[in-house]
């Protein structure tokens, strides 16, 4: 029996749909088409830019009339098929800068600051980090010498890789100087901290789903592993952590996963909340 109570599933990618070595389990593959099969859109929403959803969603076949996918933390929304924008927020130059700043006080404790703009992705130096990011972005970078020239233009979002240690001083610098008053920022994992447009995110996303496809956002049930799907999580009908979610989202979600990331956790919930198997 399909339950049709919900629409929707806004699903993050990297260790939530995906395991940990970026590989899909299948039952999550077959769990998908079965929801689609039965009217439910299946939405990709990750930190991830589109150009690397656009693989994703072309693998799993979601790439189809009508479906959308959320990209940047919510920053960017835009149909699978035809990748035409629908909802775009940007960080303004002034604003960059003023990131930018937060993150160069650090920039001699191996980490990498780095940004998305005009659908590239610029950096100012490739490390073994920056490599393996790149290689599971499907990207191919441009290196600058500084990233300073570049923003005097808007961007999708600013990010920084390095060791949670270094990134948490950067977050703490970044909390002292006000920063979220003019943008919002997040880890996505241990080693990547987020720096998006202010008020925007994956719970921002979730309602602009929402009102471009005319549902409520009870309708909607969202699954994530870490800080930057808390958002989408609260705002969902449903919100569900896999059972590697960090604690802070353990502790906002209606419902935590037997199954973690690696064991299908994804087929899990639509088992449950969808097919009701």
């Amino acid at each position: 029996m399909v339950n049709f109570m919900y629409k929707t599933i806004l699903c993050d990618l990297d260790n939530t749909l995906l395991r940990h070595d970026k590989t899909v389990p299948e039952e999550n593959l077959i769990a998908i088409k079965k929801a689609i099969d039965n009217g439910v859109s299946f939405i990709l929403a990750s930190g991830r830019s589109n150009m690397s959803l656009n693989v994703f969603n072309k693998q799993f076949g979601l790439n189809k009339k009508g479906n959308l996918c959320i990209a940047y933390n919510g920053g960017y929304i835009y149909e699978a098929d035809t990748l035409k924008p629908l909802s775009v927020h940007y960080i303004s130059p002034k604003i960059s800068h003023k990131i930018l700043s937060i993150c160069n006080k650090y920039k001699n404790e191996n980490c990498n600051p780095m940004l998305y703009k005009d659908n590239r992705l610029w950096v100012t130096k490739i490390d073994n980090r920056t490599e393996l990011y790149c290689k599971r972005s499907f990207l191919e970078p441009i290196i600058v010498d500084n990233l300073e020239n570049i923003v005097s233009d808007k961007i999708n979002k600013i990010f920084i890789l390095g060791e949670n240690e270094v990134l948490n001083k950067i977050k703490n610098d970044a909390d002292i100087s006000n920063a979220s008053d003019f943008a919002s920022y997040f880890f996505s994992n241990d080693t990547i901290l987020e720096f998006n447009p202010l008020n925007i995110d994956k719970g921002s996303a979730l309602m602009e789903y929402a009102e471009i496809k005319n549902i409520s956002c009870k309708e909607i049930i969202a699954i994530g592993d870490n800080y930057n799907d808390i958002s989408m999580i609260k705002h969902a009908g449903v919100g569900v952590a896999v059972a590697n979610a960090v604690e802070p989202v353990l502790k906002v979600a209606d419902y935590v996963t037997e199954a973690d990331c690696d064991s299908g956790a994804v087929a899990e919930v639509i088992n449950k909340y969808i097919l009701q198997l």
